[in-house]
C-alpha cells in the first residue's frame, strides 16, 4: 500500500477515473435516450406508426395498438426544432430511468410542450401537449 504523496496521488487518480467513467456512460445514456424521443416523433409525423410504436415500452402497448397511435396523431406536423433542457436520469440495480421535459417547434411556429420517460432506453410515457396538428392524411 502507497504512504505519503504518492498514496494521496494514486487515490486521487482512482477517483477521478471512477467519476470520469461515470459521466460518460452517464451523458452517453441520457444522449441516446433524447435521441430515441426525437425518432419518436419524427416517426410520428411522417406517419411512420410502426416505427413509433416499436419504441414504445410494453406497458404502453399493450393498452395502445397502432391504429390507436396512428388516430391520436394524425395530422401531426414535423418538428424543426426540439429541445430538452430539462433532463434527468438514475441508475438503480442495473436499469436507466430517465425523465426528459422540453418543447417542439413546428414550422408553422405552433410549439409543443414535450414529456418523456424512459426505461433503458425504452418509451414508457409521453406527453405532446398541444398536438400541432394539419390537415389530416390518409398515409
Amino acid at each position: 500500500m502507497l504512504r505519503g504523496p504518492r498514496g494521496l496521488i494514486a487515490t486521487l487518480l482512482v477517483a477521478a477515473a471512477v467519476i470520469a467513467f461515470a459521466i460518460i456512460f452517464g451523458f452517453r445514456g441520457q444522449k441516446e435516450d433524447a435521441e430515441t424521443a426525437r425518432a419518436f416523433l419524427n416517426h410520428l409525423a411522417a406517419s411512420e406508426i410502426s416505427e413509433a410504436h416499436g419504441l414504445l415500452h410494453s406497458s404502453i402497448t399493450e393498452r395502445m395498438s397502432e391504429a390507436d397511435l396512428r388516430a391520436s396523431v394524425l395530422g401531426l406536423h414535423a418538428y424543426e426544432a426540439i429541445n430538452f433542457p430539462s433532463f434527468s436520469f438514475s441508475t438503480t440495480n442495473g436499469n436507466r430511468t430517465s425523465e426528459l421535459s422540453g418543447t417542439g417547434t413546428a414550422v408553422d411556429g405552433c410549439v409543443s410542450d414535450l414529456e418523456f420517460e424512459l426505461l433503458n432506453g425504452v418509451i414508457t410515457y409521453f406527453s405532446i401537449e398541444p398536438l400541432c396538428l394539419g390537415a389530416a392524411t390518409d398515409t
